[in-house]
């Protein structure tokens, strides 16, 4: 496995961490995670459905379901980012 993706996976991991501890230390946990979810899998599909028209896709995956689905928006600005600068 080449570093880049090692350090991917490293990356992906420590971001999920951080945001399932936030979602833990909040006082509503099932509602925060259902709206980090509902923005997260919105945002990808707003991404694929713009994308079009500016040349950006981003492939309808489970890796790409999970991590929009845990990160949220960020986590579909993270996949854009990997996805212009890895690429």
């Amino acid at each position: 496995m080449s570093s880049a993706k090692v350090f991917l996976v490293i990356l992906f991991s420590f971001y999920i961490l951080i945001i399932l501890v936030a979602h833990v230390k909040s006082k509503k946990f099932l509602i925060s995670v259902f709206l980090t979810t509902l923005q997260g899998l919105c945002s990808l599909f707003a991404v694929n459905l713009l994308g079009q028209y500016i040349s950006v896709h981003i492939p309808v995956n489970i890796f790409t379901l999970g991590v929009s689905s845990v990160g949220g928006i960020s986590g579909v600005i993270m996949m854009l980012l990997c996805d212009v600068f890895m690429i």
